[in-house]
């Protein structure tokens, strides 16, 4: 099997293959739990690393030749419309983590442009408004400025919440008493949720690591500059992606649609 495999040319293989393939050298691949389609954490990977991305996809489909396949200027056009979009969630996405009360008025000017940006980007490529993308365009950036932030209201939040629930759920189970297991399951939430507990906790665990020396900086600072870098990044592509001219994505339906209403309009 894998002589076969390794045999096989360039028109041997699905093309959808070779994009899949393009996908794996960023160690993103589809989740077989997840129906074969991409996760969460591989669908911020695509936002992240979407330059890179999508450029081998466009130079590896415009290296094959077949008698169906769209012009060059079609092709390049497409993907780098879909790279845009995946940049400007990236953006928005970024915006919309931020935490309650932390954020500020640059904050919301940039999320305004991007999601302006999104609308924009997504009627040029024809796509379908999903429930999901309808609620990010038009109702997504009223709760954020209501809430200022809502990051840590998301579902990678909440479902540590239902973690946590269950960890104190499992520990009250076995008591016979209802009332006592509803005081303890209360009790233990109200410990875990308490702001002087969680500080003295943090600040235990924080004197038992390790300290290492001859560091220049420490993970936080290096983290803050990190993501210093990352904003300053994406302003930069949004201002190039607000520039750009992008044709209007037309699909065979309306496509063919046009033509045989042309092809009528001149037969009368």
């Amino acid at each position: 099997m894998k002589k076969i495999q390794s045999n096989k040319t360039k028109l041997d293989i699905p093309v959808v293959a070779g994009i899949e393939n393009i996908f794996l050298s960023y160690n993103i691949a589809p989740a077989a739990y997840h129906g074969g389609k991409l996760n969460g954490v591989d669908c911020r990977e695509v936002m992240k690393l979407a330059h890179s991305v999508f450029s081998d996809i466009k130079n590896y489909l415009l290296s094959i030749s077949h008698s169906d396949r769209c012009t060059n200027e079609v092709l390049i056009s497409i993907c780098d419309l879909h790279a845009d979009i995946s940049i400007t969630l990236d953006i928005i996405s970024s915006k919309m983590w931020i935490k309650r009360g932390e954020t500020n008025d640059e904050d919301c000017t940039i999320l305004e442009r991007a999601l302006r940006q999104l609308d924009h980007l997504w009627s040029k490529a024809g796509l379908s408004f999903t429930p999901k993308i309808h609620g990010i365009l038009y109702h997504a950036l009223h709760q954020w400025k209501l809430l200022r932030g809502f990051g840590d209201m998301l579902e990678d939040d909440l479902e540590h919440l239902h973690q946590t629930s269950k960890r104190i759920s499992d520990r009250t189970s076995r008591m016979r008493n209802k009332t006592q297991q509803a005081f303890s399951h209360s009790k233990i939430e109200a410990k875990l949720n308490n702001k002087e507990i969680c500080a003295a906790t943090s600040a235990v665990e924080l004197d038992a690591k390790r300290t290492f020396k001859k560091r220049k900086t420490d993970t936080c600072a290096r983290g803050k500059d990190a993501k210093l870098e990352r904003d300053s990044n994406r302003m930069t592509s949004l201002q190039t992606i607000e520039q750009k001219e992008h044709i209007k994505m037309v699909s065979f339906y309306d496509d063919e649609k046009g033509r045989i209403l042309a092809s009528t309009a001149n037969e009368d």
